[in-house]
């Protein structure tokens, strides 16, 4: 209701509606990229685009050049197109065996492809190669499979291991929170929402943007459950 009320005011300002409209979207934009983040940053999108384009002329050149394979494949998976992403992959990964990068977002790749086996078998050798690789993003990103799996067995132990490494993330907090409470550990999962939401206040400025949607989500969880 106050957005058609702001659309009218903004209206009535301008005498255009087009431009009351552009507006509105303006103000939406830069306070969720001030505040929220739920909405996909456009210009990372279009420098990703514009990257992958120069990314596919380079390979179409050189088909076997490794470097340009990994990275078009980690923008492919950024992007969520993860079937491309593990073509790309699956044509040099002969080259990149021993790298533990290449090998974490080969499995994601796969296992959001709907091989979660090799996925997992993937991830489990980038982390044995590199225990800490990327602040241990890469339980929480096969925590995640499971978990769009409904498979919260197998997501507890991998989120377990992300906490234990990252002790700041206020989305691996709400996600492990969701799984306890899945398992039925209620009180354990509301503790650690609640640690979500403690982690957050106690960010800095700019992670706050980034971790904001998931102390958000894990307080409307709190009060659903109270």
């Amino acid at each position: 209701m106050s957005k058609f009320i702001l659309f009218y005011i903004l209206y009535w300002l301008t005498g255009n509606p087009l431009l009351a409209l552009l507006v509105i979207v303006a103000i939406i934009l830069a306070v969720d990229r001030t505040y929220l983040s739920f909405i996909p940053d456009p210009f990372k999108a279009l420098r990703s685009s514009s990257r992958t384009g120069e990314l596919q002329k380079v390979i179409s050149i050189n088909p076997h050049d490794g470097r340009s394979l990994k990275e078009l494949g980690i923008l492919l998976v950024e992007k969520g197109d993860f079937k491309n992403a593990a073509e790309c992959f699956r044509r040099t990964a002969g080259k990149m065996a021993d790298d533990p990068e290449f090998n974490y977002y080969y499995g994601i790749a796969e296992a959001r492809s709907g091989d979660i086996s090799k996925g997992r078998e993937l991830v489990e050798k980038a982390l044995l190669d590199s225990p800490r690789l990327k602040y241990g993003e890469p339980y929480l990103m096969m925590a995640e499979v499971y978990l769009d799996c409904h498979d919260y067995r197998n997501a507890l132990p991998l989120l377990e291991k992300f906490v234990g490494i990252h002790s700041s993330s206020s989305r691996g907090f709400y996600r492990l929170g969701v799984v306890k409470m899945k398992l039925g550990m209620k009180d354990e999962g509301i503790e650690y929402l609640r640690k979500s939401i403690r982690v957050f206040k106690s960010s800095p400025l700019f992670k706050r943007r980034v971790e904001r949607k998931w102390a958000l989500k894990a307080r409307i969880l709190i009060a659903r459950e109270a």
